[in-house]
């Protein structure tokens, strides 16, 4: 046995995080671990990494008994973590991120520590250049040099959060025969992902976690998928993709011609009221950076740009969106969606500072009463409404980004991988919200890397590529095999 956990527990504040779980590791094992966000997964991977400590219960590494005061500590006896949020350092290197901390006498000179590091980036295939500033890389490259620096501490048990969140589907595939040569050196790793399928295809064990609480693990081969989905969410889901929007003949939203510098080249689209309109593309298509654009929040040109018949020739800072009844759901929640130090009142409120303003004078009370009311409506996991942002689980996180934008009751609304990172359980909350603000007389424009939602939600799909759109797919033509085409170039 490579690790044991014996019924650990810890106590926050108002919440029982973790109630006596157990918890077990074997040399060369791939054990899954999954639930719900708020389960208890990040509380315990901590644990195990150093970064707080159980209040009750053993761990038991490498035959003994053992309890780590920070990171540094369990990184010296060889656990690395791939955490979801990355922690990097934006204006180092590439080469420096991968060996902070981990920097010795070898290392005399920069263009030695670029050589070793490009060595490591080079043999994952991972296309990146070690002399890069982190700050320059995309969402997607910035986790695979994170993934770098785990692989470069010579781990025995390396603990991966969520390690596909924000990666390709090439880069997925090149990290899994990683972890299966890991696994043939004798390393265990610990796997944490909400994408079932990847828990299929790479995993040996698996433990479900539910308010904390153990439910139950074994082999892989022992489960079905809708077994674990109802271990982790405690009830049946009835319907996985719930669509039931209804399209009226209105246009709310037409652009024509839209240029984001070299990035984004003549793209034109409209969408209906109540119409749930799909963007897809790989990473670098121009996907991303179209709703950034709209919203003011990136330099653009267009043609024409008509929202609600009113003609608007320029949009330079996101405010001028917001009073022309553009909303954004960003892709980075944590950086641009929240401000993780504030509560969940007043990050609904900074948006919405008009709903509690007279006279100069803000109503604190009232805005006490709107955080309660949104709390509820979005079924918001808190213990009040003055927890902070940065305390919630991803899910919960996602559900006060989208009441703070939706409360301003825009007409157009880009969501930009609205699910990254959140539970089964609450994807299915984000579909049925997407669908109640279609029909509440919204064009509502769904940008998202997993093709499933896309073809499941979506009534028309626009694929990029290279800046590009490759066309639109009317609803009876879309499907996985066609978006894949367009967005690799080849037409259909």
């Amino acid at each position: 046995m490579l690790l044991e956990l014996i019924k650990v527990t810890k106590q926050f504040p108002g919440v029982l995080a973790l109630d006596n779980i157990d918890f077990k590791l074997n040399p060369g094992e791939v054990h899954a671990l999954l639930g719900e966000n708020g389960a208890g997964k990040s509380t315990l991977i901590k644990i195990i990494g150093g970064v707080i400590k159980a209040d009750k219960g053993k761990i038991i590494y490498n035959d003994e008994e053992i309890s780590f005061s920070n990171p540094s500590e369990a990184i010296n006896r060889g656990i690395a973590t791939i955490h979801q949020e990355l922690n990097l350092f934006e204006d180092l290197t590439v080469a420096e991120n991968i060996f902070i901390g981990n920097i010795n006498k070898f290392f005399v000179n920069k263009k030695q520590l670029i050589d070793e590091a490009q060595k490591i980036l080079t043999a994952n295939n991972f296309n990146i250049k070690a002399e890069t500033i982190v700050k320059d890389l995309n969402t997607s490259e910035k986790q695979l040099v994170s993934i770098a620096k785990a692989l470069s501490l010579n781990s025995k048990i390396i603990i991966m959060d969520e390690p596909t969140a924000a990666i390709t589907e090439h880069e997925t595939k090149n990290l899994f025969k990683i972890i299966k040569e890991l696994k043939n050196n004798g390393i265990g790793i610990i796997f944490i992902s909400h994408r079932l399928e990847e828990v299929f295809e790479i995993a040996d064990k698996v433990t479900v976690l539910r308010d904390g609480k153990y439910i139950g693990s074994g082999s892989v081969d022992n489960f079905s998928q809708e077994d674990l989905i109802n271990m982790m969410v405690g009830r049946k889901i009835d319907e996985m993709f719930p669509k039931y929007n209804k399209i009226e003949n209105k246009v709310i939203f037409s652009i024509k011609k839209l240029k984001v510098g070299n990035v984004v080249r003549d793209v034109s689209f409209d969408v209906k009221e109540g119409e749930i309109f799909g963007i897809a593309g790989l990473v670098g298509s121009g996907k991303s950076e179209i709703p950034l654009a709209i919203y003011g929040y990136i330099p653009a040109k267009w043609e024409s740009l008509i929202i609600n018949n009113r003609k608007i020739k320029k949009i330079d800072n996101p405010n001028k969106a917001l009073e022309y009844g553009i909303a954004l759901v960003p892709e980075d929640r944590k950086s641009m969606g929240l401000i993780l130090e504030l509560d969940i009142m007043k990050n609904i409120i900074i948006q919405n500072i008009k709903l509690i303003e007279k006279y100069g004078i803000l109503f604190w009370k009232k805005a006490k009463k709107i955080a309660k009311d949104e709390i509820k409506k979005y079924s918001i996991k808190a213990t009040s409404y003055k927890q902070k942002a940065g305390n919630l689980s991803g899910g919960n996180q996602q559900k006060v980004v989208l009441s703070k934008v939706l409360k301003r009751n825009p007409k157009v609304v880009f969501l930009v991988e609205p699910t990254r990172g959140i539970d089964v359980g609450a994807k299915v909350e984000v579909y049925n919200i997407v669908n109640n603000l279609a029909n509440s007389g919204n064009a509502v424009i769904f940008i998202s890397s997993e093709l499933p939602e896309i073809v499941s939600l979506c009534d028309r799909v626009m694929v990029m590529h290279r800046g590009k759109s490759m066309g639109i797919l009317e609803q009876k033509n879309i499907n996985q095999e066609n978006i894949l085409k367009l967005a690799t170039g080849v037409d259909i």
